[in-house]
């Protein structure tokens, strides 16, 4: 059990220093953007990149979740029909959501308070955004680890070398839309450059995309994809129109210190799906350790929000500026709002072995919609503590009923233990 718990910390700590590099970023860009830029025009920002983060499930259908589900069962040769069929698909859906951005550019930038000259931008970035974590979910489930480092190494310097050289010259925050499209895009072509000379791909060419079967596998799964999308953009719709622009500017630099929390608890996920999904399979013999592992993950969540708290006491002074202090008294509610996160996608991980995909969505429904109602209330009586508070709840009665559905499928053999 030593042993094992080691060789997962190990692992752990080599995915959270590698989804650190890009998720340190926009503490990084937070140094820059709090003084260059206005609470308004942050808010413009953070509420653009909550857009795009909320389309890239819709745009690929989630699909870099089915990789993760059948990795293990498909040969070289099925995994590289996967690849180019999930391209099409990420394609197809992109270019109408491009045409349906284009068409209703008027009514979408009056309801977002984002001008509509710019409104492409987020599919587009959506787009990108998506290839990219398909890159990564296959580079880390094919333990290709030195391309999943280098992947989040290119594309978060190539950012933020665009970003700078955009703000600094006068773009605002139009300069970090267009300089942040410009770093996916450089970290896209590397990624794929590198996936295809790894894969026999040549003769997959010559074959139709699988796009009906991965297209209904996304319907089905994509209210578990848009879960944790879902929620932090309608968190920022409601303080955009509740509370207005500069709160939700607020918001997004307390949202910064929640973001560092998942990068933790994503590579703790990132090093410990892989291997649970191998000793399911034979998991008579290692129920124990699962329970164990699990154990472990789960008692070091709050554990680890108190850590983040006291750190991000000692930081927040350093990285934000002056005009944003009123965002100082939120961070510990962001942070629980991530713990509480974290409770949810440890159930959800066992769910998706089991490839229950309509329990996974019955929950993010739920989630999503607890979320939406308490948020709205919770903005309009308490401010924007109220709507992070709304995020905690929500993600805890989520993780609840995800668990309710868990306890079926394993409770007789775990029993035993």
């Amino acid at each position: 059990m030593y042993n094992l718990l080691k060789t997962l910390t190990q692992n752990s700590a080599f995915y959270i220093f590698a989804n650190s590099i890009e998720a340190f970023s926009p503490f990084l860009l937070a140094i820059i953007l709090t003084r260059q830029l206005t609470p308004d025009e942050y808010g413009v920002w953070v509420l653009f990149i909550a857009l795009v983060t909320f389309l890239r499930p819709l745009i690929n259908l989630t699909i870099q979740d089915a990789l993760r589900m059948h990795f293990y069962e498909m040969n070289d040769a099925e995994r590289a029909r996967f690849v180019w069929s999930s391209f099409c698909l990420t394609t197809i859906c992109t270019a109408g959501l491009v045409a349906i951005t284009l068409t209703l550019s008027r009514p979408l930038s009056a309801a977002l308070k984002i001008p509509a000259e710019w409104l492409v931008a987020i599919p587009v970035a959506a787009y990108l955004y998506a290839v990219f974590y398909f890159l990564l979910a296959y580079n880390q489930f094919a333990d290709n680890r030195r391309q999943f480092l280098n992947l989040h190494i290119i594309q978060t310097i190539a950012s933020l070398a665009f970003i700078a050289a955009l703000v600094f010259t006068g773009w605002g925050w139009p300069g970090v839309v267009v300089g942040k499209i410009a770093g996916l895009a450089t970290g896209c072509i590397a990624g794929t450059y590198w996936l295809v000379g790894g894969l026999q791909i040549a003769d997959i060419f010559r074959q139709s995309p699988q796009l009906g079967r991965l297209a209904k596998f996304g319907l089905l799964y994509l209210p578990t994809g848009l879960g944790v999308v879902a929620i932090p953009l309608t968190d920022r719709l409601i303080i955009t129109h509740v509370l207005g622009q500069a709160e939700n500017g607020l918001y997004g630099v307390a949202a910064l210190f929640g973001s560092a929390v998942f990068v933790v608890i994503n590579g703790i996920l990132y090093a410990w799906m892989p291997w649970l999904f191998r000793s399911l399979v034979d998991q008579q013999d290692k129920r124990r350790e699962i329970i164990a592992v699990s154990a472990v993950f789960l008692i070091l969540l709050p554990l680890g929000g108190v850590i983040a708290q006291i750190v991000a006491g000692q930081i927040a002074p350093l990285i934000i500026g002056s005009n944003f202090d009123n965002a100082f008294h939120m961070i510990p509610w962001a942070i629980a709002g991530t713990v509480s996160m974290g409770y949810f996608f440890h159930n959800q991980a066992y769910l998706h072995f089991k490839k229950a995909i309509l329990p996974m969505s019955l929950s993010s429904v739920v989630c999503i919609t607890l979320n939406a109602i308490f948020s709205y209330y919770g903005a309009l009586q308490y401010g924007v503590i109220g709507v992070l508070a709304a995020t905690i709840i929500a993600f805890l009665i989520a993780a609840l009923i995800s668990a309710s559905f868990i306890i079926p499928r394993y409770h007789l053999k775990f029993a035993k233990v």
